[in-house]
């Protein structure tokens, strides 16, 4: 079961639905203390969405030496963008592309990059649905829901 935000421009979309569709809109609500706005469990499960969104265990091996996936490195283009995203082991050398950020995977474009970067958040998205699928996902509410609770998907579930 999903439970609706209740509230500003996502009012009548699930806590699940944000994190697949618009991570920046969950970080600007983390940012601002929104969920002080839920109460109980809306509020509890809002919580944990967010700390599993931040600590995704990408199934997969390195494609660079076959070790597990660790990290995510995120590369900029020309306008401060995020124009890539690439899953790879701690141990690697981040070589190749322009301007790249290593961090754990997660949901969120950090702040090294543009704010508003749509495009960048659809792209992040696309791939870790893709790292986790194997395929080009269109994820159902039911989708959404089972990714969150599935604690394979997460680093210290």
């Amino acid at each position: 079961m999903g439970y609706k935000v209740g509230f500003g421009k996502h009012k009548d979309e699930t806590l699940e639905w944000l994190f697949f569709n618009d991570p920046g809109y969950v970080r600007w609500m983390v940012d601002k203390g929104v969920a002080r706005e839920f109460s109980g469990i809306v509020r509890s499960r809002f919580e944990y969405l967010v700390l599993r969104a931040m600590n995704l265990a990408v199934p997969g091996k390195c494609r660079n030496c076959n070790r597990p996936i660790s990290r995510m490195r995120l590369t900029k283009n020309a306008s401060g963008k995020l124009a890539q995203v690439d899953f790879l082991c701690d141990k690697c050398p981040q070589i190749g592309g322009s301007r790249p950020l290593v961090t754990m995977p997660a949901f969120f474009v950090p702040d090294f990059f543009k704010s508003n970067d749509k495009r960048g958040e659809k792209a992040l998205v696309d791939s870790i649905k893709y790292a986790f699928y194997g395929k080009k996902m269109r994820m159902t509410q039911e989708k959404m829901v089972e990714f969150f609770d599935e604690p394979s998907n997460f680093v210290n579930p």
